[in-house]
């Protein structure tokens, strides 16, 4: 076990927060990922000590800053949940990492969600910018990545996951785009990519009815483009 590692849990079971929180400010980026990683872990063995470890995990990073290379570890449910509360200081939700992602498009690409009960968290997020004031979440929203892409269409161009979704999740998602359009003009050179790239994932996946596909349906709806037409787009892909 590393040294800073060990550091940490001794003073855990001392409960020195103060110790805690200047061993977290001394220690490198890469070693608060781990410190964080491991103390999310803490917090999800049992459900009594979650709010302990969150709150400290919101401590530290209150005080040095949301380091950029935790951006792409909180992809699920679960890892959102539990950074939620340091996301929402300082504008969280809008910091980016080296290829420009900000939490949102990795949590809206995560193919390894490849469940109906494990799908991205569109009904949170929503709820979030519902009954609460989160700004910076909606404009996480139309941030751009190094593709040129928002979250959304990052998960419409690239997720592999085409299990439909759930109808709150789908309803979510649906209200998250008029959000997005309500915000900026959609970018309409990026529906040739989109057609592209769909297309062959419908190939290698075997889908054939693109009509009943809800990912055809997301692609009309963000573009605003007929059905028939994206889904003649898309034929044209696989001959």
């Amino acid at each position: 076990m590393k040294i800073h590692l060990q550091t940490l849990i001794n003073l855990l079971t001392k409960m020195d927060l103060n110790a805690l929180l200047q061993h977290y400010l001394d220690s490198s980026e890469a070693e608060n990922i781990v410190q964080l990683g491991f103390m999310f872990k803490q917090g999800q063995i049992k459900s009594s000590s979650f709010d302990f470890y969150q709150e400290l995990t919101t401590n530290f990073i209150s005080n040095k800053s949301f380091p950029p290379a935790l951006i792409s570890k909180i992809k699920t449910n679960n890892t959102l949940s539990f950074f939620t509360p340091a996301l929402q200081i300082d504008e969280n939700f809008n910091t980016v990492d080296s290829k420009q992602r900000n939490v949102l498009h990795y949590l809206f690409t995560n193919s390894e969600l490849i469940s109906r009960e494990s799908q991205p968290p569109f009904n949170y997020l929503r709820s979030m910018m519902l009954f609460g004031s989160n700004t910076s979440l909606q404009a996480a929203l139309c941030q751009r990545d190094l593709q040129n892409l928002t979250a959304i269409e990052a998960y419409l161009f690239t997720n592999k996951n085409f299990n439909p979704l759930a109808p709150h999740e789908f309803t979510s998602l649906l209200a998250l785009i008029e959000i997005e359009r309500n915000q900026q003009a959609v970018e309409q050179n990026n529906y040739p990519l989109f057609i592209q790239s769909v297309g062959k994932l419908c190939q290698v996946q075997a889908q054939i009815d693109h009509h009943e596909l809800q990912r055809t349906i997301l692609i009309a709806t963000y573009y605003a483009t007929p059905i028939k037409q994206v889904v003649s787009d898309m034929n044209k892909v696989q001959k």
